[in-house]
């Protein structure tokens, strides 16, 4: 969802199928994210805090460290 409300936002049916999510899990989510200001919505766009944006810079990093430690736990796992 973090993904979908990058750039220049974009408006809920966008982004509920840029979810995947069904319609009730992703106004669950919609409104966590807003409540922990992840997420702001005006103009009528959900777009990316700046909290949002470092939250996920902070996701994109763990998931290439986590692939990068699935690989070595591959090669280990070789040996």
């Amino acid at each position: 969802m973090l993904e979908g409300c990058s750039g220049i936002g974009t408006n809920k049916t966008n982004l509920m199928y840029k979810s995947g999510l069904n319609y009730d899990s992703f106004l669950r989510y919609l409104n966590h994210l807003m409540d922990l200001g992840l997420i702001s919505f005006s103009e009528g766009k959900y777009r990316l805090t700046g909290e949002g944006m470092k939250t996920m810079d902070k996701l994109r990093k763990f998931k290439e460290l986590k692939k990068s430690m699935q690989k070595m736990m591959d090669d280990i796992a070789d040996v």
